[in-house]
């Protein structure tokens, strides 16, 4: 009986996680198309979020290579 009454917590309990991580993508993309569209004011969240979205690290920086020719 504890290991059904564990099980069905940690399902809820995942559930939720999975929920609240989904609303917060979908809201993140929300803001991002509103800031995106013309005439549109834009918002502190999706400032943020576009700036976040577009910067690289170090790492993820490729430089150029010049064809040999």
């Amino acid at each position: 009986m504890i290991l059904v009454l564990a099980a069905l917590i940690a399902v809820f309990l995942a559930g939720s996680v999975c929920g609240i991580f989904a609303m917060l993508v979908i809201g993140i993309h929300a803001e991002e198309r509103r800031h995106s569209r013309p005439g549109s004011s834009s918002s502190l969240a999706g400032s943020a979020s576009r700036r976040m979205l577009s910067t690289q690290s170090a790492n993820a920086r490729t430089e150029r290579v010049k064809a040999g020719r």
